[in-house]
């Protein structure tokens, strides 16, 4: 018979229990699911503070253990029953909580559902050896499902019944100025105007967003959001960011306000070949991994919330369906037919940060799959994405100034991801390919790939990091999102070590420490690519402070440093330096109401490196951005 593992109660505060872990080795067969139920406030351990998970109890000690954690989890089911009962009270003279309110108790409810469920199936698995005490007992972990089950149908139910009408308004204010009227380039790739003018480029910005959630019948939901607005038309090209030395630096421009459909879908379960099948249809968000296909942020300064989710936005259809542990989206798309004055931000491009195919995606069709099993008691999630993207006809392949081939038409995306969980260990592995075609026939098949490998660990509540390796070759240009350097997205043409590492001091203050260290991939000939000899150095750090209930701030450091030996930037060599210092203060005035400032410090230097000096002046550029909004929600 397995040892013992713990004694269970119903009174727990999690943060305490989570310390008594300390004699619960992390390799312990039961590791991982008593760490979940520490975490979800089911577990605590003897009254000395520890687990003692290697001590002989009999049988009868660990089914009653498991019998008092089954009611723990029975109680919490009744107690949101009850307050689902609130929401619509049976006494007609009982007044019903406002509709804003029963909303967000329904969030609340499908969360702790959730755990709910996390928890059920822990306690399973810890209890797998012990069902003829568990039946003894009178303890069914089906009973449990069952009840869980019937709980999650009422929720979706009541879900459904509220048709939910909710919005933003957003009014932003950007600006940049020179220092000694020297110029340079923002974070988002802009230049600044070198007047030294502190108001002399202002840009008044405004957006209201509509977002429609009902059910059209019972199992068919719709879900859309207007914009109206100048805010898209001013971000002008906002997907293509990673093309950034290609893509035009003129400074922002504030245009005229525009109507738009950002989203808009209907969500319905179809039966194909005997298999359920959940269906969007209609103008739908795709995004898969960040080596595969995931959108850029289209904007560092101004905060607009519904932009930060690297979701592309296109028009078509998404089909999911699950087979077991199994499962499946196959989806087709296209961004052809958007037109208005936010056409620029909807394009799809394929680009890093010094190559891109010259005009965007018209069509895209792929298949994702996504497997979840165990490997003894550790979970894995292994991915596989296949997509197909029609770019048009007579279209360019470029990588910096050289010309590698013409007329593509079609890019294919090949990539396989894998992550697991290692007692305190997470691992994530991915492997992408780009491959650009003519028809069928390859036109760049080669020096196109790219692979990253990283591992996390959190040492304890307050301390966790994170260590990587990557390499990007030269022409690997899927639309995906894996990091900003500067001014500069998608760094390519590297191999090399990237680092990060997040400590709370207290609850007010937490650091956060970036580094990135690579080599040239040395793929391309010595005057086209970077080479062994060329190095780049970033360093980010990063203090957030809560300085009171309502008051937040943020303060950035960012450096970047080349060792460009080689001559593959126009035949120039240096050691530019890129500096960036940021302070971000956010007020909140009340309920879904804040307000945002921001002023950032821009030094830049080519240092006798054109392509590299961060601004229009090879001999340095320095320049300043603030930037304010003012958000609320309904």
């Amino acid at each position: 018979m397995r040892t013992g593992i713990v004694l269970i109660t119903t009174g727990l505060l999690t943060a305490c229990a989570w310390t008594q872990m300390r004699d619960v080795p992390p390799g312990h067969w039961a590791y991982q699911a008593i760490r979940e139920l520490v975490r979800l406030r089911i577990l605590e351990g003897f009254p000395d503070g520890e687990f003692k998970p290697n001590r002989e109890v009999s049988r009868a000690e660990f089914a009653q253990a498991i019998a008092r954690a089954y009611r723990v989890v029975e109680e919490r089911i009744r107690q949101l029953e009850a307050r689902l009962n609130q929401q619509a009270p049976a006494d007609p003279t009982t007044q019903p909580a406002s509709p804003e309110r029963q909303v967000q108790e329904l969030q609340q409810a499908a969360r702790e559902l959730q755990q709910l469920r996390s928890a059920v199936e822990n306690l399973q698995r810890l209890a797998q050896e012990f069902e003829p005490e568990m039946s003894q007992l009178a303890i069914s972990m089906r009973d449990l499902r069952r009840d869980l089950a019937d709980l999650e149908a009422r929720i979706r139910r009541e879900e459904r019944r509220k048709q939910r009408l909710t919005g933003d308004m957003t009014l932003a204010v950007f600006g940049t100025h020179s220092y000694d009227g020297r110029s340079a380039y923002t974070l988002n790739g802009n230049a600044i105007n070198p007047s030294g003018k502190f108001l002399q480029s202002v840009g008044v910005l405004h957006e209201l967003g509509l977002n429609i959630d009902m059910p059209i019948n019972e199992q068919v939901d719709a879900k859309a959001t207007f914009i109206v607005g100048n805010y898209l038309p001013y971000t002008r090209e906002g997907t293509r960011l990673a093309d950034s030395l290609r893509l035009n630096k003129n400074a922002y421009t504030v245009g005229a306000t525009d109507v738009t459909l950002w989203e808009a879908y209907l969500t319905a379960p179809l039966d194909l070949f005997g298999t359920r099948v959940q269906a969007q249809v209609g103008r739908v968000p795709l995004k898969l991994t960040p080596y595969t296909f995931q959108r850029i942020e289209p904007d560092y300064y101004l905060d607009f919330e519904r932009y930060r989710d690297r979701a592309h936005r296109a028009d078509g259809a998404l089909l999911s369906a699950a087979f077991g542990n199994l499962n499946a989206q196959v989806f087709l798309l296209s961004s052809y037919g958007i037109r208005s004055n936010t056409t620029r931000f909807f394009p799809i491009y394929f680009a890093n940060h010094n190559a891109s195919v010259s005009a965007p995606a018209d069509q895209l069709a792929g298949l994702r799959l996504d497997y979840q099993f165990h490997i003894t008691e550790y979970p894995v999630r292994l991915g596989a994405t296949y997509f197909a993207a029609g770019v048009g006809r007579n279209r360019t392949f470029d990588h910096l100034n050289n010309t590698v081939r013409t007329d593509v038409n079609r890019v294919d995306v090949l990539g396989f991801d894998l992550s697991s969980r290692f007692s305190e260990i997470d691992v994530r592995f991915e492997y992408a390919v780009s491959i650009l075609l003519r028809g069928d026939n390859r036109v760049v098949g080669g020096r196109n790939k790219a692979f990253d490998l990283s591992t996390s660990y959190r040492f304890n509540e307050r301390w966790d990091a994170l260590i990587g390796y990557r390499e990007i070759e030269p022409y690997f240009v899927a639309p995906g999102n894996w990091g900003r350097i500067g001014y500069l997205y998608n760094p390519s043409d590297i191999k090399g070590t990237y680092l990060s590492s997040t400590y709370q001091v207290n609850n007010a203050l937490t650091l956060r420490l970036t580094a990135d260290f690579y080599t040239g991939a040395a793929k391309l000939p010595f005057n086209r690519g970077y080479q062994g000899s060329d190095r780049l150095r970033r360093v980010m750090l990063e203090a957030s402070y809560r300085y009171t209930p309502r008051w937040r701030f943020h303060l950035t450091y960012e450096y970047v440093g080349w060792e460009i030996n080689s001559l593959a930037l126009n035949n120039q060599r240096g050691k530019p330096e890129w500096n960036y210092l940021t302070l971000r203060a956010a007020y909140d005035l009340g309920e879904n109401i804040e307000f945002n400032l921001l002023y950032q410090y821009i030094n830049t230097d080519g240092k006798g490196v054109a392509l590299l000096s961060g601004g229009p002046n090879p001999a340095g550029n320095r320049a300043g951005v603030f930037a304010t909004n003012l958000g609320y929600k309904f």
